[in-house]
């Protein structure tokens, strides 16, 4: 009964070992299949990278550049791709344009005079030309001389009476004639040029005003007023006009 029992005993495990070792081979196997499946998919995945990702990569990387570059001379594209695609180009274009105009527009005299400043009774000189008579009329040259150290411009009619020798006005200021001549600039030393006109004796009444000590003369714009010490002119028939400032 014991030999038996024992050789019933022993003979179970036989089978549970066989079953063992089968199970381990089949492990092995489908571990080896596994490593060599995936084996194969890696140099699949090596091959696809090396053959086709540079390719999918390059016009991916490269259609927003020709996008973006394409953007500014079509003109079509939104705010967004002008101002993202032509910051240089618009750079470049817009920066000569300045320097252009620049250089395009120099200064003419008319622009020069327009900066000048105006003449004032501290930078002028007067003097008084001899009468100039004819037909009846009398006609003074009376000069305004820059003695400024830089040029000055005079435009328009100046203001001018007879005064006493203690100051007192004589007869009225001279009435202005003709029209408004344009603007004079002087150099330092030049000189522009108003014509005092009046009248003969007899030709307009007998009558003429008493001869001055002192000519008085605003220069046109000016609240300042120049002297200068002369008997003329000899007003008569009520007749004193002064002219607008013109060039020599």
């Amino acid at each position: 009964m014991s030999d038996h029992s024992q050789t019933s005993g022993a003979t179970p495990r036989r089978p549970r070992r066989a079953s063992t070792a089968r199970a381990g081979k089949s492990r092995g196997r489908w571990r080896i299949a596994a490593v060599a499946a995936s084996a194969t998919l890696l140099a699949a995945a090596t091959a696809a990278c090396d053959s086709g990702g540079g390719a999918s990569g390059g016009p991916a990387a490269s259609a927003p550049t020709a996008a973006s570059a394409s953007t500014p001379t079509g003109g079509g594209g939104t705010a967004g791709d002008v101002t993202e695609g032509s910051g240089t180009q618009s750079a470049s274009s817009t920066a000569p344009a300045p320097s252009a105009s620049a250089s395009s527009t120099p200064p003419v005299s008319g622009q020069a005079q327009a900066t000048s400043a105006r003449c004032t009774a501290a930078h002028l000189g007067l003097s008084l030309g001899d009468p100039n008579p004819g037909a009846g009329q009398i006609y003074y040259d009376l000069r305004l001389i820059n003695k400024g150290p830089g040029s000055c411009t005079l435009r328009g009619f100046p203001g001018v009476s007879l005064l006493a020798g203690d100051g007192a006005p004589i007869g009225t200021p001279a009435t202005r004639e003709g029209g408004q001549l344009p603007a004079v600039t002087l150099a330092p030393g030049a000189a522009a040029h108003i014509t005092l006109h009046t009248l003969n004796r007899g030709i307009k009444g007998s009558s003429c005003w008493p001869r001055p000590s002192l000519l008085q003369i605003y220069p046109p714009g000016s609240k300042d007023a120049m002297t200068l010490a002369t008997s003329a002119p000899e007003v008569c028939g009520d007749t004193f006009r002064v002219s607008a400032v013109s060039a020599d």
